[in-house]
Formats: C-alpha cells, sequence, structure tokens
C-alpha cells in the first residue's frame, strides 16, 4: 500500500533542520499533546472504574444482592424463608436481618449509628466483613449477652478498641405513665472491621439476631431477609425465580433488587464517567488540530520539492501517502506513548500519591472525603482500545485534508513562484 520511498521522504520532512527545523518542534509538541491527552483519558477513566466497582463491591458486599421485605415489617418463619431461597439456582446465602437506628454514647461522646442485626454463623461467612477484622475476632461475637462488632473509622474517632463499652440508646422505649422512656443497654465490642467504605466503617454496628430481636422488640421474627447471589450480574436471571417461589408459598412483600436500591448512585456515576470520556476526548482533539497546523506548514515549506517530484513522475497519490505517513506517524507515536504511560501510571496511582504525599506533605486522598481508604483504579481493555481508536481516528483525519492539499498542488505554479 506504501511504497519505501514514501515512508523515507515521511520521515525525512519530521527531520526538518535549519529555517525549517521550528516545524519539527511544533511536531513535537503535537505528539506530546496526544501523549497527555491518551494519558489522561486512560488514567480518568481506570480511577473511575475502579472507583464504581469498588462502590459496588463494598455496597454489595455489605448488604447483598436482593433485599425482600415482608407486607407486615415482621417475618416470622424467617428459617423456613431462608431454605426456601437458599435452594435457588445462583443463591449463595440468605440472612435474616433487624435493622435499626440508635445513639451510640462512648463516655462523654455521643454519635448517631445504625444496627445491623445478624447471625453471627451468617457474618461470618460476609467475606468483606470476615476477612477484613482488623482487632479481636468473630469467633466468640455472639457468645455473650451483649455483644458488638464496630467499624475502625468509629474506633479510631472515638478511642474504643476491644473489650470497651457502648452504650445504644433507641427512641423506641417503652412506654410509662409519665411518656415514652428511650430504652438503654449497654454493649461490649468484640470486634473491629475495615471494610474500607467511610460510611460503613464510621457509622455501622453489627449485633447478633437474637441480641437484636431483644433490643428492637422483634421477638422471634426478622425485619427483612437479604440474598447475596454467586455474581451481582445474575440477578436479571435469578429474580424472576425468586419472586416466583415467594408468591408461590404465600410470602407477601417487596422484592427489591442493588439496582434499584443504589439506582441514581450508580446512574449517576456512569452519567459522570461518560461525560468525563467527551471532555477529556476534548484534549485530544485540540492536539488534532495542532497536527492540522502543523502539516499544514509542512506543505507549504515543501511545495517547491512537491512540484519537483512531481516533475519527476510522482503521481497524486504518492504526494498524498507521503504527508499522510508523517502526519500519521505524529499520532501513532504519541498514542503509543500515551497509552504506556496511562497504563504504567494507572497501575501504580497509589504508589504515586504515596509518594507525593511522603515528598511534599500534601493529602492526595482523604478517605472521610471519597468514602474509600485507597485511589481505585481498574484497566479495562475496552476502554483502551476506544480511547486507542479516538485517538488514531482523529489523527488520521486530521492529516487527510493537509494531505490532500499537498496532493492537489500544481507544479507549473509552484515551480514559477519559488
Amino acid at each position: 500500500m506504501f511504497q519505501s520511498f514514501e515512508w523515507a521522504l515521511a520521515f525525512r520532512y519530521l527531520r526538518l533542520k535549519g529555517h525549517e527545523g521550528f516545524i519539527s518542534v511544533i511536531a513535537v509538541f503535537s505528539l506530546l499533546g496526544i501523549f497527555l491527552g491518551v494519558a489522561a483519558l486512560i488514567i480518568t477513566m481506570s480511577v473511575m472504574g475502579g472507583f464504581r466497582e469498588e462502590l459496588l463491591g463494598k455496597v454489595i458486599g455489605f448488604k447483598g444482592h436482593l433485599l425482600f421485605q415482608p407486607v407486615s415489617g415482621k417475618l416470622a418463619d424467617y428459617d423456613e424463608s431462608v431454605k426456601l431461597l437458599s435452594s435457588v439456582e445462583n443463591v449463595v446465602h440468605v440472612d435474616p436481618i433487624i435493622e435499626g437506628q440508635v445513639m451510640a454514647s462512648f463516655g462523654d461522646h455521643a454519635t448517631g449509628a445504625l444496627v445491623r442485626g445478624i447471625r453471627p454463623e451468617d457474618l461470618r461467612e460476609r467475606p468483606l466483613v470476615a476477612n477484613n477484622i482488623v482487632d479481636g475476632s468473630l469467633d466468640d461475637f455472639g457468645t455473650g449477652e451483649h455483644d458488638l462488632a464496630v467499624g475502625i473509622r468509629l474506633a479510631e474517632n472515638y478511642g474504643l478498641k476491644i473489650g470497651s463499652l457502648v452504650t445504644l440508646i433507641t427512641p423506641k422505649g417503652r412506654v410509662t405513665p409519665f411518656g415514652t422512656v428511650p430504652r438503654l443497654s449497654s454493649y461490649e465490642i468484640k470486634a473491629i472491621f475495615e471494610v474500607g467504605e467511610y460510611n460503613y466503617d464510621s457509622s455501622y454496628f453489627f449485633m447478633p439476631l437474637d441480641q437484636a430481636q431483644k433490643y428492637f422488640k422483634y421477638g422471634d421474627t426478622a425485619q427483612y431477609l437479604e440474598v447475596t447471589l454467586s455474581h451481582p450480574d445474575m440477578i436479571s436471571e435469578t429474580y424472576p425465580y425468586i419472586d416466583q417461589r415467594l408468591k408461590a408459598t404465600g410470602h407477601l412483600g417487596r422484592l427489591i433488587d442493588w439496582r434499584v436500591l443504589n439506582r441514581s448512585f450508580f446512574n449517576a456515576l456512569q452519567i459522570e464517567r461518560n461525560v468525563m470520556f467527551i471532555i477529556l476526548s476534548l484534549i485530544i482533539l485540540v492536539a488534532v488540530f495542532n497536527v492540522i497546523s502543523t502539516m499544514i506548514m509542512l506543505v507549504r515549506s515543501k511545495n517547491k520539492d512537491i512540484a519537483i517530484l512531481r516533475t519527476m513522475g510522482a503521481a497524486r497519490s504518492s504526494i498524498l501517502k507521503v504527508f499522510f505517513i508523517a502526519g500519521s506517524i505524529i499520532g501513532v507515536l504519541g498514542t503509543f506513548l500515551g497509552v504506556v504511560a496511562g497504563i504504567f501510571v494507572a497501575k501504580n496511582l497509589q504508589g504515586i500519591s504515596d509518594f507525593i504525599e511522603a515528598t511534599t506533605g500534601a493529602e492526595v486522598w482523604n478517605a472521610e472525603i471519597r468514602f474509600i481508604s485507597e485511589i481505585p483504579a481498574i484497566i479495562e481493555p475496552s476502554e483502551v482500545i476506544a480511547v486507542t481508536v479516538v485517538s488514531l481516528t482523529l489523527t488520521f483525519l486530521a492529516t487527510l485534508y493537509p494531505a490532500w492539499r499537498a496532493a492537489k498542488t500544481d507544479p507549473v505554479e509552484a515551480l514559477r513562484y519559488e
């Protein structure tokens, strides 16, 4: 498709010297523009993809994929319901849950918190919590009369440790002749977990289900069921079977999946991701305009050479290919370097952040603001390919007009004025 002399001329024109060397300098800056645009786009998309996957993993790993809420608000036969749903394909485990808001008091300090009552054996089967115990153990969780597991951020903020007592206060107290008295009860911390999501680590307590039943006055019932599947993507094919089985056995209530529970949040992330792709693509587009300027200047400076080549028998198509190759080299090289740099930075983003913080003292990543303890980055091959295709397509299109103008040069007119 391209002859050897066309490649040789293209490389020669990119190595201009003397008074024409300025064009080569502009070509270098055009290459750097494409390089920075591609690298920035890959890094940003990797971080946003990692952020989404990290939050998705934390939210789902903490609360399950499906939620069944009975109409009455209380599920009496939850053991039978657990067995019923556990036999459905793709269901990993089913957990009866009681959840309620409380005021937690630690000596002179107090804060709002959310208590999740769960069977101890079910909590031990949740990898997100069970595999991230930083102090204490879940082995003794549920053996005492008043046990709690708390997040590490809450423990650090209030100086809590294993064995510390926490007083929980709920407004749903007992009714007396003098009015409703809030219910108070003290609990001992048996384990401290760190799931990596700031909201969960700073405001959630786990309590054994039987103790939560007593504290929240649920008797021998559960508030709802949480169903965890083998993979979040199985929700579409598993939901109908679970819904059908619940209705067939007379279980009336709402069945909600994680997509509905977190729809606005994850939709906002996806929209933001798409918008960022478009915005950052403009960086590449600006660099492409520099390529157009570079090639137009190169064509103008080589009018005499083009005329001589044409008089020696070079075809218009050969002239077009020469300048097309010259412009494409800038785009291909800039895109390649940008992809390499983007992947390297995305893979080592946390290390780079730690290095900057250590050398400058500036705080690059604040877990309290961003809800995740470390910078997440997931490199999706499809996104890297998409960025590469966009960059190369824009570059190739940018070189067509200058190359076409070069091919249309009239050798007689060019030689007359040269």
